[in-house]
């Protein structure tokens, strides 16, 4: 319970009450006169007069005090709060706004964090007294800065110490954050004002939820059209061997966004902080380009790199690419697809990931049909049977065989991949069965919904939204029947060899399995139900395409492959990290630290120490994630004073930051609600889910209905009326001090 003013600077009329206060104390009362016939004959001796001035009429004051109160109390039109149902229309007048600001990278260009954060104040000064605010920040993740204040002020100064970081931008985990207040909410009246750049990779990849009913979306854009840029968007390593040296040759991508980027630069290699290259780039219209440098002759503990961009005049155009190479033993790769003169080639996409290097090197040998021998697969890591049937007779027991010794196998399936083709002997080394087509809308397909990102293939994709895993497209995939028991082992594989049984790992939207394994002996086997060409999905058309092809081919051929780079806010498992280095093993268990609950007290067993000197301890706990904040080199360490760096890593900022393509909110909104729940630019709006906001009302009308239904001010009146009335009694009945003679 408690009042608000819907006018509260009529309040100062309080200071009224000082006025009859002050009449009452300096008041003169004169004596009663006599008259006398002559003065002549009295002495005239000096008299000292004190006068006390004290109020002599207690109740006549009241009166007259509590009618001023009175009367600047109804001026001020108070509301009166319940807190019950009873109160319906002031709950209803009460807001809570949550303001959301972007934080990512691409805010710091121009003068768009300036124009944010005055954008933000004047959202603050627009509220009233009983609205409530609140502050989230988002980069690739949203933070509560500030939680649900009735006090603006703490928001106001919250702002001055918050500045744009290095992260990429995620609207839709910004929403989130704002969301889960929202939800929490008691006030009928939820708001959002999002504040952003909007930057059209913000929105399709992030994540999408629907805000709570009753939420209206108020959007501010900062950004600006007319900035463009040149950086370097991403580096490949090409691995030889020659003489037995192992040899990488560089390749930077280049692109050029925006018709007012330059288009020439100068780009230089550096290795070990030593430049060794320098070439000229030049970019007529928008687009991208490759530089190739000459191949470097890696020694024993890798070397450390960077390509830099500087303008002609040789300034520095931005942040450079770091990137961290070591040596490493080549993977052979069996590839097995269609026969020679079929209808299309099902491995263009598929070769090119393989081939295409972010760390291990890949060699590659095609083969149009699956005939081998056991000595043909000694030497081979992993064999992809890509939409093919599955071999059976001597070239089926030596392919299980490459299994059961310790190979990797991964089936693609697809249009080639009938049940009926499926001997029933390669049941104790599949985690299922291939069955029937699944047909999905053409226009709108299924979308991995469920991924295993505790799995190693998938660690490096944790975080918000996936990292675009939800992105791809797939509209045709294969049923995969999982065995009700597990298919017994052949006789000759122990049960220690045969731990783990089939995994399902991603889930299309509908249930359906996407990506399955099945450990058997020293093999690891994995299962995809749809293709990897685009016959079937648009998957090998999207950018996680690379990355999940690389990650499962190390997985199926228990390599581990050297991650040149990383980005800014990237999720990173404080035990991949240990494993990288060496300072665990992959199967390594952490030692009991006996201690139950939900403290995690798991002992630190490395360091992660950052280019200022800072450092992040290593548990190696399964749930210990880290995100790095900065670009530069980390080193990752062992426990204890003195160590030297184990296993070094290259942090940048996301470049998809430098994409100046936008988007208009009104895309933002029709994603999120239907049009009428929200409109761009300050403006409200109205429908089912937004209460009753109408376009142009500002929420003080609600209050201004609410104290109009009280009309407490009517009441306060009839009270004046009745203290001056009484008053005016009570005046005219007093007894005179004194009769005043004038």
């Amino acid at each position: 319970m408690g009042f608000s003013f819907l006018t509260p600077l009529f309040l100062a009329g309080l200071l009224a009450v000082a006025v009859p206060i002050i009449i009452h104390l300096v008041r003169r009362y004169q004596g009663k006169l006599i008259e006398f016939p002559s003065l002549m004959f009295l002495r005239q001796l000096p008299v000292q007069s004190i006068r006390r001035r004290t109020i002599r009429d207690w109740p006549l004051l009241l009166m007259r005090i509590g009618a001023l109160i009175l009367i600047a109390l109804a001026f001020a039109r108070p509301v009166l709060q319940l807190g019950n149902e009873e109160d319906g229309i002031i709950q209803d007048a009460l807001r809570e706004v949550v303001i959301v600001l972007d934080r990512s990278w691409s805010m710091d260009r121009g003068e768009r964090w300036e124009r944010a954060v005055d954008e933000a104040r004047s959202t603050l000064g627009s509220l009233v007294t009983p609205d409530r605010a609140s502050l989230v920040v988002f980069d690739g993740v949203g933070s509560v800065i500030v939680e649900p204040t009735l006090d603006p002020g703490r928001v106001s100064a919250a702002l001055d110490t918050i500045r744009p970081g290095w992260g990429g931008t995620q609207i839709g985990a910004g929403l989130q954050a704002a969301g889960g207040i929202l939800q929490a909410s008691d006030r009928s009246r939820r708001e959002i004002v999002l504040i952003s750049d909007f930057q059209r990779r913000g929105w399709e990849d992030g994540p999408r939820d629907p805000l709570p009913e009753g939420t209206v979306l108020i959007t501010t854009d900062v950004g600006d059209d007319g900035l463009g840029s040149m950086i370097v968007s991403e580096i490949t390593l090409e691995h030889t061997f020659t003489e037995g040296r192992q040899r990488v040759r560089p390749v930077a991508r280049v692109i050029r966004q925006g018709e007012q980027a330059p288009s020439r630069a100068q780009i230089l290699l550096e290795l070990d902080d030593q430049e060794t290259e320098r070439q000229s780039v030049e970019i007529v219209s928008e687009g991208a380009v490759s530089i190739s440098f000459d191949p470097i002759t890696l020694p024993e503990l890798g070397i450390r790199g960077a390509i830099r961009l500087e303008s002609e005049s040789s300034e520095s155009m931005g942040e450079p690419f770091r990137f961290v190479v070591s040596p490493s033993e080549i993977m052979s790769v069996l590839l097995v697809e269609g026969a020679e003169g079929a209808e299309r080639d099902t491995s263009p996409y598929l070769r090119s990931a393989l081939t295409v290097s972010g760390g291990s090197p890949v060699q590659v040998e095609t083969r149009r049909t699956a005939a081998f021998s056991v000595a043909e697969l000694e030497n081979v890591d992993l064999v992809i049977l890509n939409d093919i049937p599955l071999p059976s007779g001597a070239s089926g027991t030596a392919l299980q065989d490459h299994v059961m010794g310790g190979g990797g196998l991964f089936v693609v399936t697809g249009p080639e991949s009938a049940p009926d083709e499926w001997s029933s002997t390669w049941d104790p080394f599949l985690p299922g069965r291939s069955g029937d087509v699944i047909e999905r809308d053409p226009g709108r397909g299924a979308s991995l919904a469920q991924v295993d990102r505790d799995h190693p293939i998938f660690t490096l994709f944790r975080g918000a939204g996936g990292s675009g895993l939800g992105t791809p497209r797939f509209f045709r995939y294969r049923e995969l029947d999982l065995p009700d028991e597990f298919s017994p082992p052949p006789a000759e594989i122990t049960d220690e060899m045969n731990e783990d049984g089939p995994q399902v790992l991603a889930r299309f939207d509908d249930g359906s399995p996407a990506l399955a394994q099945r450990i058997v002996g020293g093999g690891r086997v994995l299962l995809w139900t749809s293709t990897l060409d685009n016959e079937w999905s648009d998957f090998p058309l999207h950018p996680v395409f690379l990355p999940v092809v690389r990650e499962v081919v190390q997985f199926a051929a228990a390599r581990r492959e050297s991650v040149p780079y990383f980005s800014v806010g990237q999720p990173l498992g404080s035990r991949f990290l240990l494993i990288e280095a060496g300072i665990i093993s992959e199967g390594e268990s952490l030692p009991d630290t006996g201690t139950t609950g939900a403290v995690d007290q798991s002992p630190v067993l490395g360091l992660l120490a950052g280019p200022d000197g800072t450092g992040l301890n290593l548990t190696g706990a399964g749930g210990d994630l880290l995100q790095i904040p900065s670009p530069g080199f980390y080193e990752v360490r062992p426990e204890g004073e003195g160590s030297v760096a184990e296993w070094v890593l290259a942090v940048n900022a996301d470049v998809r930051e430098a994409d100046p393509a936008r988007m208009d909110p009104e895309e933002l909104m029709l994603a999120i609600a239907p049009p009428a729940a929200a409109a761009p630019d300050g403006a409200m709006a109205q429908n089912s889910l937004t209460g009753d906001l109408s376009e142009g009302t500002n929420p003080r009308t609600v209050i201004e209905e609410g104290e109009r239904r009280q009309s407490l001010w009517r009441f306060l009146l009839l009270g004046v009326i009745l203290l001056l009335l009484g008053e005016t009694i009570l005046a005219g009945r007093s007894k005179p001090l004194a009769k005043q003679i004038g």
